[in-house]
C-alpha cells in the first residue's frame, strides 16, 4: 500500500476512491470499503482519502484519544488490500477550498478517480458543501460514478465512531467487538518495568501506549496476546499500579498465561476481550499477589483452559 501525505501528487492508474474519516474502521466503514473493492474489481486501483489532521482536531472541537493510531489504521487498510492511502494535509487553505475545486483538482485530476464511494453523511470542502446531493449532481456532469452507502445499524443502533469511543471509555469490550467486527487492540514494544511481578510469581510484559491512543478505564482485562507468530491468553492491567507506584503514569502490563520468557524489545499486540475488575490499591504485596492469582484463575475459566 502506497501512503501519500502531500497536497500535490499524481496517481497514474485510474482509481476507485473511498472518502471519509475512517477513524475507527468499524463495521460501517467496512461496508464502504467492501463496496469500494467491488466497484474497483480488476480494472481500478483502490484508494482511501482522509484529511490529516481531521477537521474536528484542526478546529479544536475534538481533544479525546483515538481508537486507532496511525500505524494501526495503516496496517488494517493494508490487510484489506487497499492500494493507496491519501492523508491530505488539512490547514486553513484546505478548509477554505471550495468542494467542487477539491473534486476537480484533487479527486478527479490528481487521483485519477473514476468511482467515488462514501457514507451518506459525506461532507468536505468549504462549509461542508461537498455532500451526497452535490456528488449525485456532479457525477453526471463530470462523468464519474458516485456510490452512497447508508449508515449501518445493529439492533436498531447506528454504528458510529462516537459509539465505539463510548464503548471503549466504558470498558465494554464485548460491545467494541460487536461494533468493530474485531477486538479493541493496543500494541507496543515490551519495555522493562520495575520487575516486581517476577518477585511475586506473576511476571508481566509492559508496554506504553502512544499518547494519542484511547484506552479503556483502568482495570484488569482478559486479552488475546500476539507475540511473534504465536497467540497466547493474557491478564492485562491498564492503570497506574497504585499499590507499588505513586507516579500516576498510565501503563499496560500483561501476564501471559503459561509464559515466562524475556521478550524486551519485541512488539506485542493485545486484543481486549473482557473487563474483569477495576484497578485497586492493596494494603500489602501479599494481598496484591492473592488477587492476581485469583485473576489468573478467573482468566483460565474465561478461556476454558
Amino acid at each position: 500500500m502506497r501512503i501519500i501525505r502531500a497536497k500535490q501528487f499524481h496517481i497514474d492508474e485510474p482509481t476507485a476512491v473511498a472518502m471519509g474519516k475512517f477513524d475507527s474502521l468499524h463495521l460501517g466503514h467496512k461496508v464502504i470499503l467492501e463496496r469500494l473493492k467491488r466497484e474497483a474489481e480488476c480494472s481500478l486501483r483502490t484508494a482511501v482519502v482522509s484529511f490529516e489532521p481531521g477537521p474536528e482536531v484542526f478546529f479544536g472541537k475534538y481533544k479525546g484519544g483515538f481508537v486507532l493510531t496511525d500505524e494501526e489504521k495503516q496496517a488494517l487498510l493494508e490487510e484489506m488490500g487497499i492500494d493507496y492511502y491519501v492523508l491530505f494535509p488539512f490547514d486553513g487553505e484546505t478548509a477554505g477550498t471550495d468542494a467542487e475545486v477539491f473534486l476537480r483538482e484533487v479527486l478527479l485530476k490528481q487521483m485519477n478517480m473514476q468511482v467515488l464511494v462514501a457514507g451518506e453523511d459525506l461532507s468536505f470542502g468549504k462549509c461542508g458543501h461537498g455532500n451526497t446531493d452535490m456528488m449525485v449532481e456532479k457525477s453526471k456532469e463530470l462523468d464519474f460514478k458516485f456510490c452512497s452507502c447508508p449508515k449501518l445499524r445493529i439492533q436498531e443502533e447506528e454504528v458510529s465512531a462516537t459509539l465505539v469511543r463510548e464503548s471503549v471509555a466504558q470498558g465494554d469490550m464485548e460491545k467494541c467487538l460487536e461494533l468493530l467486527g474485531r477486538a479493541f487492540r493496543a500494541s507496543g514494544i515490551v519495555c522493562k518495568g520495575n520487575q516486581l511481578g517476577r518477585t511475586i510469581g506473576v511476571p508481566t510484559c509492559n508496554i506504553v501506549a502512544p499518547a494519542e491512543k484511547l484506552l479503556p478505564p483502568n482495570g484488569v482485562y482478559f486479552t488475546n496476546v500476539f507475540l511473534g507468530d504465536h497467540t497466547y491468553f493474557g491478564v492485562t492491567n491498564v492503570g497506574t499500579k497504585p499499590t507499588v507506584s505513586s507516579e500516576g503514569a498510565v501503563g499496560i502490563e500483561t501476564h501471559i498465561l503459561g509464559f515466562d520468557e524475556e521478550v524486551y524489545g519485541e512488539k506485542i499486540k493485545l486484543d481486549f476481550l473482557h473487563f474483569q475488575r477495576p484497578e485497586q490499591k492493596f494494603v500489602s504485596l501479599e494481598e496484591l499477589k492473592n488477587q492476581l492469582n485469583q485473576d489468573i484463575v478467573n482468566a483460565k475459566k474465561y478461556f476454558k483452559i
